[in-house]
């Protein structure tokens, strides 16, 4: 248990000096954050289209689809910030040996290579998104209760876990494939169909983005906000989520049996 509880110090130290790298280019950050909010005016000003003579969308309204598109920009952006610095840099660990050196290090590696940097360019796009979020939430005419509060911390939590869940997964394929490049992508595009809640895709896409589980992401979270979320879902959220982890974990772990290292 001690080991444990010196981890989130070392991620401070390690964050630390990541933000103090990033914080170099800071036209970066001030110009990444302008388009960013550009970008989520323009999502929420196309999706008003779809209602110009509509009420409702497979029982979203305007400002409750605002939620959801709120919810994509929070998990898009913890993706940008959280994940995608490190997933980037994995395929270069293996290539020039660094992950040798890492993986003798008297830290867990997985914690290590998963969330060693930060990229603050995209810090602010999920404080954006919850902003966004709560416009929606407060247009909607819907009051917040504890439950339901409660129930959306515990949703996005899933929903962050299981991103991670996918992120450490490609991680250990780019262990496996060495030369693995743009795995990225494949995360951008799980966090790209959650856009929208699954409920406007027709089936039988509406029942694979429900098992996948890209609902998870942005439609069950959005569902918990506005209290509208089924109990059962609530409960699977955080075991669904865990589980995933554990097996990201197993694939992480396995993928470093094979690893022979760079010198081989």
């Amino acid at each position: 248990m001690r080991r444990w509880r010196r981890y989130p110090r070392i991620l401070a130290i390690c964050w630390r000096a990541a933000l103090s790298t990033e914080l170099e280019y800071r036209l970066n950050f001030v110009a990444n954050t302008v388009l960013s909010l550009f970008w989520m005016c323009w999502a929420a000003a196309g999706a008003a289209v779809y209602f110009q003579f509509a009420g409702d969308l497979a029982g979203w309204t305007y400002p409750e689809l605002l939620v959801v598109i709120g919810l994509f920009f929070t998990v898009n952006g913890l993706r940008q910030a959280l994940f995608q610095p490190n997933l980037q840099r994995m395929g270069e660990y293996v290539r020039r040996g660094t992950l040798d050196f890492m993986l003798t290090r008297p830290v867990d590696a997985q914690l290590l290579v998963s969330l060693r940097y930060l990229g603050i360019h995209n810090l602010l796009d999920p404080v954006l998104g919850l902003a966004l979020a709560g416009a929606g939430l407060a247009a909607s005419g819907r009051g917040v209760s504890a439950a339901s509060a409660a129930s959306f911390v515990v949703m996005l939590a899933a929903a962050v876990l299981l991103l991670y869940a996918l992120m450490l997964t490609l991680m250990a394929l780019a262990v496996v494939l060495v030369g693995a490049q743009e795995l990225d992508q494949i995360a951008f595009g799980a966090v790209e169909l959650s856009r929208f809640p699954v409920q406007l895709y027709r089936n039988p896409v509406q029942s694979v983005l429900t098992v996948v589980p890209v609902a998870f992401l942005t439609t069950y979270p959005a569902q918990a906000l506005l209290g509208r979320l089924h109990p059962v879902v609530l409960l699977v959220g955080p075991v669904l989520s865990l589980g995933c982890v554990g097996l990201a974990s197993l694939a992480w772990r396995r993928s470093l049996r094979s690893y022979t290292g760079a010198s081989a």
